[in-house]
């Protein structure tokens, strides 16, 4: 994982300047929509939920049609492009993102708090090291915020701000440990720990230099490691179902767009690419980029945190549920593993949909909410269904064990009632008065057994064993706004081309 250092100014309070957001832009194609009794009507789409459909007229204006009294036609085609992430409504790339002049800073003198972010230093600081270093967290915040991605950022249950920690070079192979594996002629820049949900940087990675007896940060400091840690930070919640290209990619991506002094400007996006390629990957201006396929990358990297606070809280018999699994094959953080994940998001950001930047990252990141939530709830309903199975089959139990007891009772009484009978019979042909033969009264009623206990469908053996995968099932979910109904071959075509148009040439690998 790579990491950069935040900084702001340690001063007075104030309110976060407002970014540029401009309109909407939903999935506009003009379409015949008739409804179930035949009316039909000339319009776009503009976004479409469970039950109700926006459709933007030739007029202009916008009508809301309640989903079930379209047709069918209409209502499958509203499916196909749900499953490919086309039915939300996405917000405009911003131009650019600001931090204010100004960024309340509190505590100190090792503990500082800006609005969203907590960061410590093993060691004393200058006053330009912690405005710096709260101008780079706030506004790394504000520009993931400001992306038109639909993104809830909220620190850590339990907490109210994000935490991070500088250190020094010894400290922080210490506290780094083997949670990071290494790689051969590379070197850890920082990490963000999603167990402990903190960030550790080394003053090192930020270019700070010791001034006396304070760790000092000037505004020209290389702070991309830090920008790119933060964004892991800032989207923890979305690590144990996105896959690890795009985790790192997202965090390669912004630390790649021009950053200063708070700003980041997205509408030099390309030149911060450029640089981000020559600068760190070695990249010769005009050289061909090898990249491995985007279609195998999308299909072959596991999951950034293996699942261990599953939303699922008591998966168990008679189905199996379990963790998700991690899959193949596993990221292995290369150079080139990195570089592949920033190209790749940034084409999915800048290059796939022109006309609507950013969406199909948008719709991705939907599309892996609706998964999750979807899977949340058969879990619980899961979980519910075997509560109330288990009390029923309980309760069944003890009526079979009640039954069993009456069946003995039954036999000793059937046996009696035919000893009874038995001599009866005996009396009849030996010729005894009827006055004075045996009373053998009623025959012995049998019991009734308890109603079979049926299992609910949900709780049968599925047709295959072993334990769901949530992120599989989040993944293959989600894909279909990547690929958008794209074959393999055609989305790694796509791709080459539209780095092609900005000049940049890739040779694609298996």
């Amino acid at each position: 994982m790579n990491c950069r250092s935040v900084t702001a100014t340690f001063l007075l309070r104030c309110c976060f300047a407002a970014f540029v957001f401009l309109g909407q832009t939903g999935f506009t194609q003009d379409r015949t929509w008739v409804n179930n009794t035949g009316k039909k009507l000339e319009a776009s789409l503009v976004s479409a939920d469970k039950t109700s459909v926006i459709l933007k007229l030739k007029s202009g204006s916008e009508a809301a049609v309640p989903r079930d009294q379209l047709s069918a036609a209409d209502q499958k085609h509203l499916n196909q492009l749900e499953q490919k992430g086309l039915t939300f409504v996405v917000g405009e790339m911003p131009s650019e993102t600001q931090t204010p002049r100004t960024i309340e800073v509190e505590g100190g003198p090792r503990v500082f708090r800006t609005p969203h972010f907590e960061f410590e230093t093993d060691q004393n600081v200058s006053k330009a090291f912690i405005s710096e270093a709260a101008r780079v967290y706030e506004g790394t915040y504000l520009a993931i915020q400001g992306l038109p991605l639909g993104l809830k950022l909220s620190p850590p249950e339990g907490a109210t701000h994000y935490r991070g920690l500088f250190v020094n070079d010894r400290n922080f192979v210490s506290q780094l440990g083997d949670s990071i594996p290494s790689v051969p002629g590379q070197r850890v820049a920082g990490v963000y720990m999603p167990k402990r949900r903190k960030l550790l940087v080394p003053y090192s990675s930020l270019g700070a230099k010791e001034n006396g007896s304070q760790m000092t940060l000037r505004r020209s400091s290389d702070t991309s490691t830090l920008i790119h840690e933060i964004t892991h930070q800032v989207m923890h919640d979305w690590l144990p179902f996105i896959p690890v290209w795009f985790a790192e990619g997202m965090s390669e991506y912004i630390s790649a767009v021009p950053y200063q002094n708070g700003r980041f400007e997205f509408v030099n996006a390309q030149r911060g690419l450029e640089e981000r390629l020559a600068s760190k990957y070695r990249v010769k201006e005009g050289g061909w980029i090898e990249m491995t396929r985007p279609s195998k990358i999308i299909a072959g990297t596991p999951a950034v945190v293996p699942f261990k606070s599953a939303p699922f809280p008591k998966p168990r018999n008679p189905t199996d549920l379990a963790k998700p699994s991690i899959q193949t094959p596993e990221w292995r953080g290369t150079i080139l593993e990195y570089r592949n994940a920033m190209l790749l998001t940034y084409y999915f950001i800048h290059l796939d949909r022109k006309e609507a930047p950013a969406a199909p990252v948008a719709a991705y990141l939907k599309l892996v909410d609706h998964a999750r939530n979807e899977t949340d709830t058969f879990i619980a309903e899961y979980n519910q269904e075997v509560d109330q199975f288990e009390a029923k089959r309980n309760s069944y139990n003890k009526a079979v064990g009640n039954y069993n007891d009456d069946l003995e009772a039954y036999r000793l009484k059937v046996n009696g009632y035919n000893s009874k009978v038995k001599l009866l019979n005996q009396q009849i042909l030996e010729g005894v008065p009827e006055v004075d033969r045996t009373d053998i009264g009623k025959p012995p009623e049998e019991p009734v057994a308890p109603k079979v206990l049926v299992v609910p469908d949900m709780l049968k053996k599925p047709s295959t064993s072993g334990p769901i995968d949530i992120v599989s099932i989040v993944q293959e979910r989600a894909n279909h706004a990547l690929f958008r109904g794209r074959s393999p071959q055609q989305l790694d075509a796509a791709v080459v081309a539209a780095f092609a148009e900005i000049g940049i040439t890739l040779d694609l690998q298996d």
